[in-house]
């Protein structure tokens, strides 16, 4: 019987991990561009600050059509400093590297694999916390590239609590890791009808991998049996 607390801070792990891939294609193409920006810039101030000598080129002088100018301005190699998705890459894996240690954690490559790793032998109070600080991280991210929420709806399934169609799994990890939630549904307690496991006043309903309602769940987050329906398919995988 899996703490909710426990079942939040494995979503948030999974979710950031996704999310911080699609934050390294990013950073990519951001230092590609401005990497092409940069000798842009550097070959137009070279070429500036050339100025042709009178004769023919190629005659010891450099006149127009210079070879020696031309593979110069080939070759420029200008420092490219980081931009904004970088910084944040940066600072996401700062904040992860600090959350590690505070936990004393073995270090890793990753400090997000090594939290994720720990989560089952966390209390649930630390997991709380945990949770908190990877949705931000998370948020933060997914505000900087415009992505969707994270998980995948399941418009099929109707939640225990309030009844609305708006459960989504979060099925990006290992299938031990799976949950459904209900974003916007809290739990009552003991008295609530939501079937959670452990039930706890004021906490976001979530569902582990080996509950009833994630019998039917696969990998792509639906449900077997149901058909995808026209707001499935555009909803992101993210």
């Amino acid at each position: 019987m899996t703490h909710p607390h426990t079942l939040h801070a494995r979503r948030a792990a999974g979710a950031l991990t996704n999310t911080r891939r699609h934050l390294a294609d990013a950073v990519n193409r951001e230092h590609a561009e401005r990497h092409a920006e940069a000798r842009t810039i550097a070959a137009a101030a070279a070429i500036q600050a050339w100025r042709p000598m009178i004769g023919p080129a190629g005659g010891g002088g450099y006149g127009y059509g210079d070879p020696a100018s031309r593979a110069a301005v080939d070759h420029l190699e200008p420092e490219v400093r980081d931009g904004r998705l970088a910084r944040l890459a940066s600072s996401t894996t700062a904040t992860l590297a600090w959350l590690a240690d505070r936990l004393q954690l073995p270090a890793a490559s990753d400090p997000l694999t090594a939290l994720a790793a720990a989560i089952p032998q966390l209390r649930p109070a630390t997991s709380r916390e945990l949770a908190l600080w990877l949705d931000e991280a998370d948020q933060t991210i997914r505000e900087r590239l415009a992505l969707d929420h994270a998980g995948q709806l399941l418009p099929g399934l109707r939640c225990p609590r309030c009844a609305r169609r708006q459960l989504r799994a979060h099925t990006t990890g290992p299938r031990p890791t799976w949950t459904i939630t209900c974003p916007d549904c809290l739990c009552a307690g003991d008295t609530c009808p939501c079937r959670m496991p452990v039930r706890l006043v004021d906490v976001p309903h979530i569902w582990g991998h080996d509950h009833p309602l994630a019998a039917g769940l696969n990998a792509a987050g639906a449900v077997a049996g149901d058909a995808p329906t026209r707001e499935d398919r555009s909803c992101a995988t993210t």
